[in-house]
């Protein structure tokens, strides 16, 4: 059918429910089925007004002169607008001189109070119209930030629940010591390249002897299915803390730019989780959001993009940079960290003055576990070239470990000894440097993959200081807690 054929159609529909006016607005424009529009209600003096002004409504039927009837649509689920030449409600129209475009503006308003309040709930931002011939379905659009809120409160005193994503249990534990209980985790690692083996399960079985979920989705979170996802969420309370540990490679200085750029090629980048990330905090709806990464990523596009997307959904949005050695931790740890809420004036923690005095004390009873390196070649390389990050025995704070120290890289952390020896840290001192609880079990992973999750993983008094933080606030916020409870590990199933 041509559209002169379907406008002559549209057109004779009209004609036969006496809807044409002479305006020949319907004769000069094709003529949709159905149109949508949103809108936010307006209001002055507390009273609400939705006003719809709109080149569509003639095309409807609604030209300036009809008349046409409001009612509510069920309990809150909005109200229908419909033509009736005896209705109570009439369509207006202004004319602007001046105006060429639109300067006849046809407006249908409805400021009953009574009909709005028994159609469109009161903490309504925004609504939804639907127009077809002769019917405007006008819809309340959920407020989110509302609807958290409202569920959070709803919840009661029960531990406040997280969603975990993208962690091996550190970061877990650390929500777990400042009062949260873990609801979901969701945690894969992707096979690498330079894997002989399926290790897709080894960050989730980490986890798993140290927290205890109600749910664990052990799936690439760039590839889930976010509607089962919601399904299992749903089954169970309400998300008081997304907590979101992004791969950082991509935005860390310790990553050459030309090798960025290779991934970006072959696909291997990490760039593009905070896609996924956003699927999932708009899918679960938490009531606040916890992203960690590498400093580099505040300024990033990602980062930005992420900050951005979060305050249009009514979250409040705080972010900074925090240095470990301001919270007492050992190592020169820096990291970014964004916290989004649906209540505003969260403030993050401020910390103390960075260490001026040595580690050595704290270095020394672990010595007898490290390795000495002083031969190998890699160490030499990493001498010669500049990239050995040393401890030595007048160091205020250690260099940052990675993920790639257990392979004994040109960039790794060594100690240097007063006797000219070098020695390569011990498992067991990284986790006593990094603060992480002596008491987390790493059994479930072999020494390498033992490192990589630490490398990868927080300062954990730093961590531990912001989220106590969000604890609090969340607590201050809900109104049923009088003190931060601390709740300790406990209960965590030996297999």
């Amino acid at each position: 059918m041509s559209i002169q054929q379907h406008q002559q159609q549209q057109l004779d529909f009209f004609s036969a429910l006496n809807l044409v006016k002479p305006s020949g607005l319907i004769g000069r424009h094709f003529v949709p089925e159905v149109i949508t529009k949103e809108l936010a209600i307006g209001g002055v003096g507390g009273k609400r007004k939705i006003r719809l002004s709109s080149n569509w409504l003639p095309l409807m039927g609604f030209s300036a002169g009809d008349r046409h009837d409001v009612a509510p649509v069920g309990k809150m689920n909005g109200l229908e607008l419909t033509f009736s030449a005896k209705g109570k409600q009439k369509v207006y129209q202004r004319t602007y001189n001046k105006r060429k475009n639109n300067p006849l503006e046809t407006v249908i308003e409805i400021g009953s109070q009574s009909v709005l309040d028994a159609a469109i709930p009161s903490y309504t931002e925004r609504v939804h119209f639907t127009m077809s011939a002769g019917r405007i379905l006008v819809r309340p659009l959920p407020n989110h930030t509302f609807s958290i809120r409202k569920r959070q409160k709803d919840a009661g005193s029960m531990p406040l629940q997280a969603f975990l994503a993208m962690s091996s249990g550190i970061d877990g534990r650390c929500l777990v010591d400042c009062g949260f209980e873990i609801d979901s985790l969701l945690e894969f690692r992707p096979n690498e390249k330079r894997d002989n083996r399926d290790l897709t399960e080894t960050g989730a079985l980490n986890a798993l002897a140290n927290i205890s979920p109600r749910l664990l989705i052990n799936e690439d979170i760039s590839r889930v299915n976010w509607n089962m996802v919601r399904e299992h969420v749903e089954a169970g309370p309400q998300i008081a803390i997304a907590h979101i540990s992004l791969q950082c490679d991509d935005f860390s200085v310790a990553k050459a730019n030309k090798f960025k750029q290779q991934s970006i090629d072959d696909l291997s980048t990490t760039r593009d989780l905070v896609y996924d990330a956003l699927r999932m905090i708009e899918t679960i709806m938490p009531t606040t959001v916890v992203v960690e990464n590498v400093s580099g990523f505040m300024n990033a596009a990602e980062g930005m993009l992420l900050s951005i997307k979060l305050r249009k959904w009514g979250y409040h949005v705080t972010e900074a940079i925090l240095q470990a050695g301001e919270f007492g931790g050992f190592t020169r740890r820096e990291r970014y960290y964004l916290v989004a809420s649906v209540y505003p004036d969260f403030a993050m923690p401020v910390g103390g003055e960075m260490r001026s005095e040595s580690i050595w004390t704290e270095i020394e009873p672990f010595l007898d576990g490290c390795r000495d390196v002083s031969h190998t070649k890699s160490l030499q390389d990493g001498l010669t070239g500049g990239r050995a990050r040393l401890i030595r025995p007048n160091s205020c704070v250690s260099p940052t470990m990675l993920k790639s120290q257990s392979r004994q890289c040109k960039d790794a952390v060594y100690i240097e000894m007063p006797d000219g020896r070098y020695l390569f840290p011990s498992l067991e001192l990284i986790q006593h440097l990094q603060g992480i609880p002596s008491d987390m079990d790493f059994s479930s992973n072999a020494s390498e993959l033992h490192s990589e999750i630490m490398g990868q993983s927080i300062d954990y008094p730093m961590h531990h200081a912001v989220v106590k933080a969000v604890h609090e606030h969340l607590c201050a916020n809900i109104g049923q807690f009088t003190a931060v409870n601390v709740r300790q590990s406990s209960g965590v199933k030996q297999i």
